[in-house]
């Protein structure tokens, strides 16, 4: 990965905490409650303290690449005030999705549901517990909400607002939807689950990708032959994206704190689980039922399923199986017309080369 890039990423990610930290302030002071200024001042930290912002990022550079001159100049700042509302949307994702599969740790920090419970020492034990649920569930609700209300505020025009709250109450649709499927696809049993439900999974993913471009190129005052390709391209993007992560959750590295059994023993409908288990024989198929899904699976049970993942050849069809989607995504950043700008191009190539290489 070229280091201007990274670089490139990090000053942006800057700017964007810096517009996070002016809207939470600004939410803290507007709120009457004080139990919701103290939340709200509890979900500023959480969500400055990580994430890469890849989402409000894609969206700055979606704006950037349609847009003319004029408006790039008029709208510079709000478009990254606009972006904060994609990553607000990204994270009360992650905080439900953390909750409901039990995990410590995201990106090496404590998930929301842990890091507030931190918050609460004087709750006992049973009540902070009921608390982390239903605060994570309700919290999120905020953050997301919060988040089309920045689209509803910001100075654009009436018109490339309302397309903007209707795209993004969509991408907040699909994306509940796939979460909501994935949980039904636990209780399904595996022969049952093929490749096409897990890309319809995959939405979590794609569909914030494709949300993020969709709300730049709306501002950008796009014509459809242009945003049509770049929401394909980049739903493309979040699909790859989700490979990479469920080959990482199995085989990735330990140094972020995240468990790398949590997957297996959360039942996750991963690319591996579904690929390995249409090649397995009759008793690797055994031991997948056996293990999958089970929170008490022994390290000797787990390192067996990863050896499935291996010897039924899953590993190897999701790489390639990326690589034929990102000669996809290409094909439809071609289909972009009138095309982006040279740089912008190169940020969505850079981008992919990014999300490949990355191990969460």
């Amino acid at each position: 990965m070229e280091k201007e890039f990274l670089e490139y990423l990090d000053s942006e990610k800057n700017i964007l905490n810096g517009f996070i930290r002016d809207y939470f302030q600004q939410s803290i002071q507007e709120e009457e409650e004080p139990f919701l200024r103290e939340f709200l001042s509890f979900g500023q930290y959480f969500i400055v303290q990580g994430g890469r912002r890849l989402l409000p990022i894609s969206l700055k550079n979606t704006f950037m690449g349609l847009s003319s001159e004029r408006d790039i100049l008029e709208y510079s700042d709000e478009i990254y005030q606009v972006g904060v509302s994609i990553e607000m949307l990204h994270v009360s994702n992650l905080m439900i999705d953390d909750l409901i599969d039990k995990e410590e740790f995201r990106r090496g920090k404590k998930t929301f549901h842990r890091f507030i419970s931190e918050k609460m020492t004087h709750l006992n034990k049973l009540e902070l517990e009921e608390y982390a649920i239903s605060s994570t569930i309700y919290g999120a609700n905020i953050i997301s909400l919060m988040g089309s209300k920045i689209i509803k505020n910001s100075k654009f025009n009436t018109e490339r607002k309302e397309k903007a709250l209707a795209l993004y109450l969509n991408g907040m649709l699909g994306m509940t939807r796939a979460h909501l499927l994935e949980e039904y696809y636990k209780q399904v049993p595996l022969e049952k689950i093929n490749l096409e439900n897990y890309l319809i999974l995959a939405d979590k993913r794609a569909k914030q990708m494709e949300t993020a471009v969709g709300l730049g190129a709306i501002f950008g005052n796009a014509r459809k032959s242009q945003m049509d390709p770049l929401m394909q391209a980049m739903n493309k993007i979040g699909i790859i994206a989700q490979i990479v992560n469920d080959i990482d959750g199995t085989f990735g590295k330990t140094s972020n704190k995240r468990s790398l059994d949590s997957d297996i023993k959360n039942g996750q409908n991963t690319i591996l689980t579904v690929v390995s288990f249409q090649s397995a024989d009759k008793k690797q198929k055994k031991i997948l039922n056996n293990v999958l899904g089970n929170r008490n699976a022994s390290s000797e049970e787990i390192e067996s399923v990863r050896d499935i993942f291996k010897d039924t050849e899953a590993v190897n069809f999701a790489s390639i199986y990326s690589n034929n989607l990102k000669n996809d995504v290409y094909r439809n950043l071609q289909r972009v017309y009138p095309g982006l700008r040279k740089e912008i191009m190169n940020y969505y190539s850079q981008l992919l080369g990014y999300i490949t290489d990355y191990k969460s």
